[in-house]
């Protein structure tokens, strides 16, 4: 991913900015932390994770700064929210990334992405039949793995 993240960086880096500044915000050094790790992620990752991972690198930003900060990265469209269960935010970087489903295991909480391109056909057609304009959509199978269904049935 490092090579990815540091690609999208220049860009993203503009969008944020420039999405900060119509807000009256600051692009702060924290936020610039806080994006640059966010791009540094390869996949679905927590609020916590990231808040865990920046103090092991010796950052300084805060908690309610990291959930601002993604909340900012939310609303400009940089990353999006993945919903797999109600307890706990997940997200992944929605910026320049083919949708995606997710297959969830209800026991080990293993996450898999897999391409839904039948679906978003699907998904296009249905809206074409109704005039509506897609704008976003999300796909998520709940399951049990391979994996905990051996450890149930042992």
């Amino acid at each position: 991913m490092q090579a990815n993240a540091d690609t999208m960086m220049m860009p993203l880096c503009s969008i944020f900015r420039r999405f900060l500044k119509r807000k009256g915000l600051k692009f702060t050094t924290e936020r610039a932390v806080i994006l640059d790790s966010v791009l540094r992620k390869d996949g679905i990752f927590e609020a916590e994770e990231l808040c865990e991972e920046l103090k092991d690198a010796g950052h300084s930003a805060s908690k309610a700064t990291v959930y601002r900060t993604l909340k900012h990265l939310l609303e400009s469209g940089i990353i999006q929210e993945v919903l797999l269960d109600s307890t706990r935010s997940h997200y992944q970087i929605a910026f320049g990334r083919k949708p995606t489903g997710h297959l969830m295991c209800v026991e080990t909480h293993q996450v898999i992405e897999f391409p839904t391109e039948e679906l978003n056909a699907l998904m296009r057609k249905i809206c074409k039949e109704h005039g509506y304009e897609p704008l976003s959509h999300r796909f998520v199978i709940h399951g049990m793995s391979p994996a905990a269904r051996k450890v149930e049935e042992a």
